[in-house]
């Protein structure tokens, strides 16, 4: 297992498969990465991704773009990246979620994070620039993704007049205690079009808490592999809570690298990538990837060092 010098441990890796998206999204910070690059991976590369990292201690993957379900072989992927002690994920907006449950499932994919930020349709539709009659499709899809066993967790970023009422969040508990689903509020980050629309629509992670204590939510526990983040129970629907913006306790908790869908290696969402990967994982170079990865974790430093946070 690699440790930078902040004595965060390396556990997760979070991949872009893809540089396309058939959303557009008014909160969208892209992974970090460019729209369109046109370089990427197959599924044989993503394969010895998983062998070295699997070596180097890390067990959780994440699979994310753009939109990973609009690649044709996001099933071929899931089901190479597969091993018997490695836990593959997925965020999606779930729009050809129902098509792909059942093979998703087969191939060995694991949870499924669903982005869901209201289930009223015309806020549906101006969050995320999409039909609002697409919302049932959704809906339709973490359905299925449920029947073939995929662990479901919604994901609700945290926008003020969209979803920042109590109503807004007792309809999301109530589908997600409807579906034996877990849900989480991201705190609005100031990046990608998300830096365009904060002014208008930042509301701090606080304002969920409260509505969140005051529908009877009781903590259990802290997360600590996952940011530090708070987690509560609310009528048996387990809510996680992200607050990411100017707090170091999310950075301080943070045992993630990204890699980008052109190969690239970032420490952190908001930091640009410090090792280009492409050229190892085409070539097979084992020593190669695995001397960029420490280089990588060396170098990787908290966003956010200071409690200035609230």
């Amino acid at each position: 297992m690699l440790f930078d010098k902040f004595g965060r441990p390396l556990l997760k890796l979070r991949i872009a498969v893809n540089d396309v998206c058939n959303y557009s999204c008014i909160f969208c910070h892209f992974e970090g990465q460019l729209r369109g690059v046109g370089r990427g991976l197959t599924p044989e590369d993503y394969s010895f991704v998983v062998d070295v990292f699997r070596e180097l201690g890390v067990r959780d993957f994440k699979l994310t773009g753009g939109e990973p379900l609009l690649r044709s072989d996001i099933v071929d992927i899931v089901r190479l990246m597969r091993r018997d002690d490695v836990e593959i994920s997925m965020t999606t907006n779930g729009y050809r979620l129902a098509e792909l449950a059942a093979r998703l499932a087969s191939a060995g994919l694991k949870r499924i994070n669903v982005s869901i930020h209201s289930l009223k349709p015309d806020l549906y539709s101006k969050v995320t620039g999409a039909p609002k009659e697409w919302l049932d499709r959704v809906i339709a899809g973490v359905k299925s993704a449920v029947e073939y066993g995929i662990g479901v967790k919604l994901n609700a970023v945290v926008l003020r007049g969209i979803n920042t009422d109590e109503e807004s969040v007792k309809s999301l508990l109530k589908f997600a205690s409807s579906l034996g689903a877990n849900i989480q509020f991201i705190e609005l980050m100031p990046m990608g079009d998300g830096a365009k629309s904060f002014g208008e629509y930042y509301e701090p992670a606080e304002t969920v808490v409260e509505i969140l204590e005051g529908l009877g939510a009781k903590p259990l526990y802290t997360r600590k592999d996952l940011h530090n983040r708070p987690i509560f129970s609310v009528g048996g629907v387990s809510v996680e809570v992200v607050k990411n913006w100017n707090n170091p306790y999310f950075c301080a908790g943070c045992t993630t690298l990204r890699l980008t869908s052109d190969g690239k290696l970032k420490p952190c969402l908001y930091k640009e990538p410090l090792a280009d990967l492409y050229g190892f994982i085409k070539r097979r170079d084992r020593d190669g990837l695995v001397d960029a990865v420490r280089r990588v974790v060396a170098m990787r430093e908290p966003m956010f060092k200071d409690h200035s946070s609230s």
